[in-house]
């Protein structure tokens, strides 16, 4: 793809003016001349006076316990995390690109209201930017990525206090340069189980556009977030994947485990 075919997908998805949380594949579209920068500048572009938000995560390298001997402190030119993508590295870094200082969850922004939609967050509100965005009634912009990247929906186990949110510790570097641990709450863990919400959503509810190798796809956050609270509602296990390696949704089943047995 080229710029001008980038400016022609955004311009069918509708983007401008609006308010978005970007998870986006550079694969997916296939070969782009200029690459990851070519993609953000094309979607910078199209949003006009809107505004983007992308996750810049560091958790992979900053949670204390994760990766036990290589743990990082966390600043603010902190490579994202590999499994976020190339096109969140890139778009952190692009000028007009500002990037907020929680040390797992981080990100960045662009636009009018992004100074804003950062300034929510705190060490004991990881999701910050993304209730503010919920209650501005953004959107989630799916490049080529499925629901498993959506951040969004862990407000749904916010909102509903779920036992297996946790607190943890992170490494960062203060204002002066020295590194510092910091505590953290309600850290979500795994998403891969968010794909369950696939078959519960309304087409009328997407606006969808086919891409080279995926589909590119803009979801209201509200609708999202009710969609997956109306889920847990149902079965609190329903975001617990079924990989027998995953750490995180072992603790998860611990957690609720734990719960069952008080409630009896």
């Amino acid at each position: 793809m080229n710029r001008d075919e980038l400016r022609q997908l955004f311009e069918r998805l509708s983007i401008r003016r609006e308010r978005l949380v970007v998870h986006a594949s550079l694969s997916a579209f296939g070969e782009v001349e200029g690459g990851a920068v070519t993609v953000c500048q094309a979607f910078m572009e199209a949003v006009g006076d809107g505004t983007l938000l992308l996750p810049a995560f560091t958790y992979a390298e900053t949670l204390i316990g994760l990766h036990p001997g290589r743990t990082q402190a966390y600043h603010p030119d902190l490579p994202v995390s590999a499994e976020i993508g190339l096109i969140a590295e890139t778009f952190r870094r692009l000028p007009g690109v500002f990037r907020s200082s929680h040390p797992t969850h981080s990100f960045a922004a662009y636009g009018r209201a992004g100074r804003d939609l950062l300034s929510t967050q705190r060490d004991n509100n990881v999701l910050g930017p993304m209730k503010k965005l919920n209650i501005a009634q953004g959107q989630v912009l799916l490049l080529g990525t499925t629901l498993r990247s959506a951040t969004a929906i862990h407000l749904a186990e916010e909102r509903l206090q779920m036992p297996y949110l946790e607190r943890r510790s992170a490494m960062r570097l203060n204002a002066s340069g020295y590194e510092e641990r910091v505590v953290l709450e309600n850290v979500p863990g795994c998403s891969y189980a968010f794909d369950r919400l696939e078959e519960r959503l309304e087409p009328g509810k997407v606006l969808s556009q086919p891409l080279a190798k995926g589909v590119a796809r803009k979801i209201p956050v509200r609708y999202l977030v009710t969609l997956a609270t109306r889920a847990l509602e149902t079965d609190s296990a329903v975001f617990v994947c079924d990989r027998p390696e995953c750490a995180s949704c072992a603790a998860k089943r611990e957690a609720l485990a734990d719960l069952s047995n008080v409630d009896a």
